[in-house]
């Protein structure tokens, strides 16, 4: 989820309209007005990571389910329902977040590696898989104020043994909390609180979203739920 600079609120969702081999991914857009209409789609993409650009372009991460190598393309989705391919990461990808500079950084799971797009597509990596331990997989992006880069990293393990990492911009890596279990969404608040949606799988309602404040303190925000995935604040009014 992310709202435009003018309170827009997208949103990703995928459906099976009646044949379960056939995915749908969709971009919702909620207005002030709380009226969704649907800003465009993709046959046989299911839509992860959302991202929208101080001009009010959606950026979604499309995991094809045609591709043998399970390939993500990144759309790009324009005000007026455009959709073009932007980029695209060698296996499956998930978050998605832009700096301040215009730049889109993306998660590539399977691949243990973050890309960064410049504003006209071209892909660099950011940091490789030498970055992460065996098993580790980067998931969910946010930048906080400081330009630092904050990574969810899932190894598909026991519960507790996920955490989430940042990288300044110089890409030095520092662990910023552990003992997590499937965390996904990363968002920050205007006074640097990191909330953080943990999935908390196998535990069916076990999902909560937790606050963790710059040095590190953790406490659970809010609890119950079946399996959070994204989170995003509002704009100021």
């Amino acid at each position: 989820m992310a709202f435009d600079s003018i309170g827009n609120l997208f949103a990703v969702e995928t459906v099976a309209p009646g044949d379960r081999d056939l995915l749908i991914g969709r971009v919702l857009k909620f207005n002030l007005r709380n009226h969704v209409s649907t800003v465009n789609s993709a046959v046989n993409f299911f839509f992860e990571g959302l991202a929208v650009d101080i001009a009010g372009n959606a950026y979604v991460m499309a995991n094809d389910q045609t591709s043998p190598t399970g390939a993500s393309t990144i759309f790009k989705f324009t005000p007026d329902g455009e959709r073009i391919v932007f980029g695209s990461v060698p296996s499956q990808g998930w978050g998605l977040a832009f700096d301040t500079a215009g730049n889109l950084y993306a998660t590539d799971g399977g691949g243990q590696t973050i890309y960064k797009f410049a504003p006209n597509g071209t892909r660099t990596v950011f940091v490789g898989p030498s970055a992460f331990a065996s098993g580790e997989s980067p998931v969910g992006l946010a930048f906080d104020s400081s330009g630092n880069l904050f990574v969810s990293i899932e190894t598909f393990g026991d519960p507790g043994a996920d955490s989430i990492v940042y990288f300044t911009p110089s890409r030095m890596k520092s662990t910023f909390a552990t003992g997590l279990t499937t965390p996904r969404g990363l968002a920050f608040d205007t006074s640097g609180y990191l909330f953080v949606a943990e999935a908390g799988v196998p535990e069916i309602p076990g999902g909560d979203i937790l606050k963790i404040t710059p040095g590190g303190m953790r406490t659970v925000f809010a609890s119950g739920f079946g399996r959070p995935e994204f989170l995003t604040f509002g704009p100021p009014r």
